[in-house]
């Protein structure tokens, strides 16, 4: 039998794509920014509502959206064809497309749309394309013990985040946060208080960050968060938020109480990066910092 050689290309039958699959489009919004990141909205339609209250048919868990907040409606248009155009229902903080104000508004692909710290864009989706975001929302994962999101979904928010505040010039902090001696908590209390202390320790960052920001865990102790259109000094006021709030609760698991606290890195775009790995390093050297000048403290890089 003759041996192939190694740079050869090997011809195989490959099933093409349906063009079925490529001409079917489907009008959707996706999170990109806020709570439920990652999260697609069909828009089936003639006429959808956006807002707060359960009765919307695009729900936002955002403060600063109103009840109602947006409607997006589909038309015909003799020249353009199927049209979506967004207007604001009235609501409290308005309605914004690609940072203009929304009035009927139509949208086109990739458009963003802003509704209180909630940004959605707005894309037409054939078959193929609504596997892929149905593959990311799938990958999005979040971490049992803290509620956080994984490491690896993190990355996944960041990296669409960073390139958005790339595209309309806007700051973006990242955060490295690390526990202070968690292995004494371990080796004096046991496994089931760290256990208690992590899943608390996520739930005082949640708290004391926006809800239009976000959080993983990191892995083991350590914790990072992004901050969407946050400058350096909003990024330390946060951090110290965080600091001083874990410094002060008492961690209580079966009649025994302990206490910890956290050391924090700051990275900010774009004065410390613009990528995602460079920021990542230079919170990460931030970090390391903060450990270096005595614990429960806050560094920038």
């Amino acid at each position: 039998m003759a041996k192939r050689d190694a740079g050869q290309t090997v011809a195989v039958e490959t099933p093409r794509l349906d063009t079925a699959d490529l001409s079917k489009k489907h009008a959707a919004l996706i999170v990109v920014q806020g709570a439920e990141i990652g999260r697609d909205y069909r828009l089936r339609s003639r006429q959808v509502s956006i807002g707060r209250s359960n009765g919307n048919d695009v729900r936002l868990l955002d403060e600063q959206a109103s009840r109602l907040h947006a409607r997006i409606e589909r038309d015909w248009h003799p020249e353009h064809g199927v049209r979506y155009l967004i207007s604001d229902a009235g609501s409290t903080n308005g309605t914004f497309v690609n940072t203009q104000p929304a009035k009927k508004t139509p949208l086109n692909d990739g458009d963003k749309i802003q509704i209180g710290n909630t940004v959605l864009k707005f894309v037409i989706l054939d078959r193929v394309d609504a596997m892929f975001h149905a593959e990311v929302r799938d990958l999005i994962n979040y971490d049992a013990l803290t509620g956080l999101l994984t490491k690896e979904s993190l990355y996944l928010a960041l990296e669409s985040e960073i390139q958005r505040c790339r595209e309309y010039a806007l700051p973006l902090a990242v955060l490295m946060m690390d526990l202070d001696r968690f292995k004494l908590v371990n080796d004096t209390h046991g496994h089931p208080m760290g256990s208690h202390v992590l899943s608390e320790i996520g739930r005082l960052i949640r708290d004391s960050i926006r809800d239009v920001d976000v959080s993983a865990r990191y892995g083991g102790e350590e914790f990072v968060s992004y901050l969407a259109e946050t400058d350096l000094a909003g990024a330390r006021r946060v951090g110290e938020r965080v600091r001083a709030a874990i410094e002060a609760h008492e961690f209580v698991l079966d009649g025994t109480t302990t206490g910890i606290t956290i050391s924090i890195g700051i990275a900010v775009m774009p004065q410390h990066g613009c990528h995602l790995k460079t920021l990542v390093q230079a919170a990460d050297r931030a970090l390391y910092a903060a450990k270096d000048g005595g614990r429960n403290r806050v560094c920038s890089a």
